[in-house]
């Protein structure tokens, strides 16, 4: 049963790893592709590119691992807990983007294993309590944090940065804003490519060390990151547009020069958040949390109200609904362990 269920947790994580390039193009190319700044094609390879220079950063000059705070045991239970969470991811993942909302897998993911332990727990095949304040703070920082950070320094950064091009040709702003642009996606990329990079990583040594095999993290592996940047820098290439249609048009009215605003605080937030402060963010909510801080810093109203709570409610029913699943799905499968 543990080789079975380390096999599948491999293809799953692969799998997991695609979609989620795929799911999270659009964070860092809605607002560029949007203004001309770069064009789908050249944006799609650019920042499936950066991604991967991400992994790669992620695997040999940064030694903190995202997730660490979620008790998952080494054995057979513990790959139960992650094939189940990550079948929940996926099609979480899948279902948000049939929706074209702006969701969370970090979130998604936490709640998924969340959900997995105290499912394992209720049948007595764990007997640590998955809710610690470490798996908690894996929660609280990218579904409520991290958002409300972006969208205050977007909103705050509008004035002041108006009034400097207060007297800049119109002309002379947008070709400035596209450039922020670009350079925004590339730090968006790079950031989702350190954070999700790190938590894929993860995913395959924890794996590994529930079938028995030391621990690949423990030295060099250059065969896990690049099974992991060709997942994400593969996936990323097919971008999501339904997403990045609801980031750039559907969700708020904003312009070059506030998208780039918007752009520049996500991509700063999710750097700092996988260098200098290492913690667990989401790349799609802090990117839409940006940009609609952004946007809502304008002298006429611009928000959709109704596309903004639908992906509010989005974001307040990803960790319910993933755990959910997810310890429904260990419970199913307790009698074979």
């Amino acid at each position: 049963m543990l080789t079975a269920l380390t096999v599948v947790g491999i293809a799953l994580a692969v799998t997991h790893t695609f979609v989620n390039g795929f799911h999270d193009a659009p964070n860092a190319l809605a607002l560029p592709v949007r203004f001309r700044a770069l064009t789908p094609r050249v944006g799609l390879v650019f920042t499936a590119l950066v991604n991967v220079a991400g992994v790669w950063t992620a695997g040999y000059l940064l030694t903190d691992w995202i997730i660490r705070g979620v008790p998952v045991p080494h054995d057979v239970v513990g790959s139960a807990t992650i094939v189940c969470a990550l079948v929940t991811t996926i099609g979480w993942n899948i279902l948000t983007w049939w929706w074209g909302m702006p969701s969370s897998s970090t979130t998604a993911l936490a709640g998924g294993l969340l959900g997995g332990l105290l499912g394992a727990r209720a049948v007595d095949l764990g007997a640590e309590d998955p809710l610690t304040a470490t798996a908690l703070l894996e929660v609280v920082v990218p579904l409520i944090l991290a958002p409300l950070a972006a969208y205050a320094a977007a909103w705050t950064l509008v004035p002041p940065l108006l009034h400097l091009l207060r007297h800049s040709e119109p002309d002379a702003t947008t070709f400035r804003s596209r450039l922020a642009l670009a350079i925004g996606a590339a730090a968006v990329a790079f950031g989702h490519g350190i954070h999700h990079g790190r938590r894929a990583a993860w995913i395959f040594a924890t794996l590994l060390l529930c079938a028995g095999v030391p621990d690949p993290l423990a030295g060099p592996a250059p065969w896990l990151f690049l099974v992991v940047a060709a997942g994400l820098g593969t996936g990323t290439l097919f971008g999501a547009w339904r997403i990045a249609y609801t980031l750039s048009s559907r969700m708020v009215t904003i312009d070059p020069f506030r998208g780039a605003i918007a752009q520049g605080v996500a991509g700063s937030l999710l750097f700092l958040g996988g260098t200098l402060i290492p913690v667990p963010m989401s790349t799609s909510q802090t990117t839409a949390a940006a940009i609609l801080g952004a946007g809502r810093q304008q002298r006429f109203h611009t928000v959709n109200t109704r596309v903004v709570r639908g992906i509010l409610l989005v974001w307040a029913l990803t960790v319910p609904a993933c755990g959910v699943v997810s310890g429904t799905l260990l419970l199913a499968l307790s009698p074979l362990l």
